[in-house]
């Protein structure tokens, strides 16, 4: 029997299982019991096991250093993060630079002023709310056009950051996104979103949910792909 974090919640309706840097984590909801849930861990076990062995292969991926000459995936191009100072703080997404620029007088001019992991917090700050503010204007446009083309309508949406997710949708019919999709190439953050609109139909990843996905997402498997191949430079 595989060891498992177990996390309960009222609002849940089905069981989540994630593999998380060696570790499985079930999230339930509380009116399953534990022979139900370890019965379904069983019967998951070998894919389980699998996840476990990769995750255990590879390297654990260091936290991304906020710093000048740091490579950033930008709505699918990796570019090069330039960091200048000027009256006030702004970001420039040039053809070949991500730059991002602070406040003169913030104290960052100069490193020795300043530790660099302040430093780095700082950079990663305009950078959070550069991500959110064009998740915030690209799905507050796309997802309505996904909706009338799917016919299917959340009640709302929220953007927000996620550790380990894109997006998400709860049984009040009210989606989530991962405002860091803005890293991912544009077709991929379309992909995102019809499965998310898909799960106000299925709230599962049936084989009825994957038909669903296929039939608004002809190229979801590509986009899976990319996703799974750049993980690790995805890291935030």
């Amino acid at each position: 029997m595989l060891e498992y974090q177990l996390i309960r919640s009222a609002r849940r309706k089905t069981l989540g299982l994630q593999v998380k840097q060696g570790r499985v984590i079930v999230r339930a909801p509380y009116y399953l019991t534990n022979k139900q849930i370890v019965h379904f861990i069983n019967e998951k076990s070998t894919w389980l096991q699998t996840k476990i062995d990769l995750q255990k292969q590879q390297p654990e991926p260091k936290p991304r250093a906020f710093t000048q000459g740091t490579l950033l995936w930008i709505k699918g191009e990796q570019k090069i993060l330039t960091i200048g100072y000027q009256a006030k703080a702004e970001i420039l997404n040039l053809p070949d630079e991500f730059r991002v620029m602070l406040p003169i007088g913030s104290g960052f001019e100069n490193d020795q002023l300043s530790s660099i992991k302040i430093y780095q917090q700082r950079v990663k700050k305009q950078l959070e709310k550069w991500f959110k503010a064009e998740a915030t204007s690209y799905l507050s446009t796309r997802l309505t056009e996904l909706s009338e083309q799917t016919q299917l309508t959340p009640k709302s949406f929220k953007i927000r950051q996620y550790k380990a997710r894109w997006g998400s949708c709860n049984n009040r019919g009210e989606l989530s996104f991962n405002y860091l999709l803005m890293m991912a190439p544009l077709w991929v953050v379309d992909y995102v979103i019809v499965h998310e609109l898909c799960h106000l139909t299925h709230l599962n990843h049936s084989k009825a949910f994957w038909q669903l996905v296929a039939q608004h997402s002809l190229h979801y498997q590509r986009a899976q792909d990319w996703l799974k191949n750049h993980q690790r430079q995805l890291v935030w």
